[in-house]
């Protein structure tokens, strides 16, 4: 169980230190909403992440490592091109610890992300 919590913070705190990567193209920061729910999902390891985020500013961020789901409360807020994403409820991270994430999106339903290994990342918003 502690190599799977240990595995969970670590992934965890790869995707919340995402730094958004600025593609050509897309728009700018207020041309789309954030509101909806967001997917990544990495071909061929059975890694997933999903941000639900509501009109209201809260939402939550559910992350897939093979079989095990692990899912968090979240406040966000916009600004400029900042993602701030304040997780509450739980035992890793406090309310005052806020991530700020630069982010682009590539169109209406697609922002691409790049993590701090320069890895670039895909969010997919669903259609509901």
């Amino acid at each position: 169980m502690r190599n799977y919590r240990s595995a969970i913070s670590l992934l965890l705190g790869l995707v919340m230190l995402l730094c958004f990567a600025g593609c050509g193209g897309g728009g700018s920061a207020n041309d789309y909403s954030w509101v909806g729910i967001w997917e990544y999902s990495a071909p061929g390891n059975e890694i997933g992440a999903v941000y639900d985020l509501k009109e209201d500013g809260t939402g939550t961020y559910t992350m897939t490592v093979g079989e095990e789901k692990v899912t968090y409360e979240l406040k966000y807020e916009v600004k400029d091109h900042l993602l701030l994403v304040t997780y509450v409820n739980n035992e890793i991270f406090s309310e005052d610890d806020v991530f700020e994430n630069e982010f682009h999106f590539q169109d209406e339903n697609t922002v691409i992300i790049k993590d701090s290994t320069g890895e670039e990342m895909t969010f997919e918003k669903k259609k509901e």
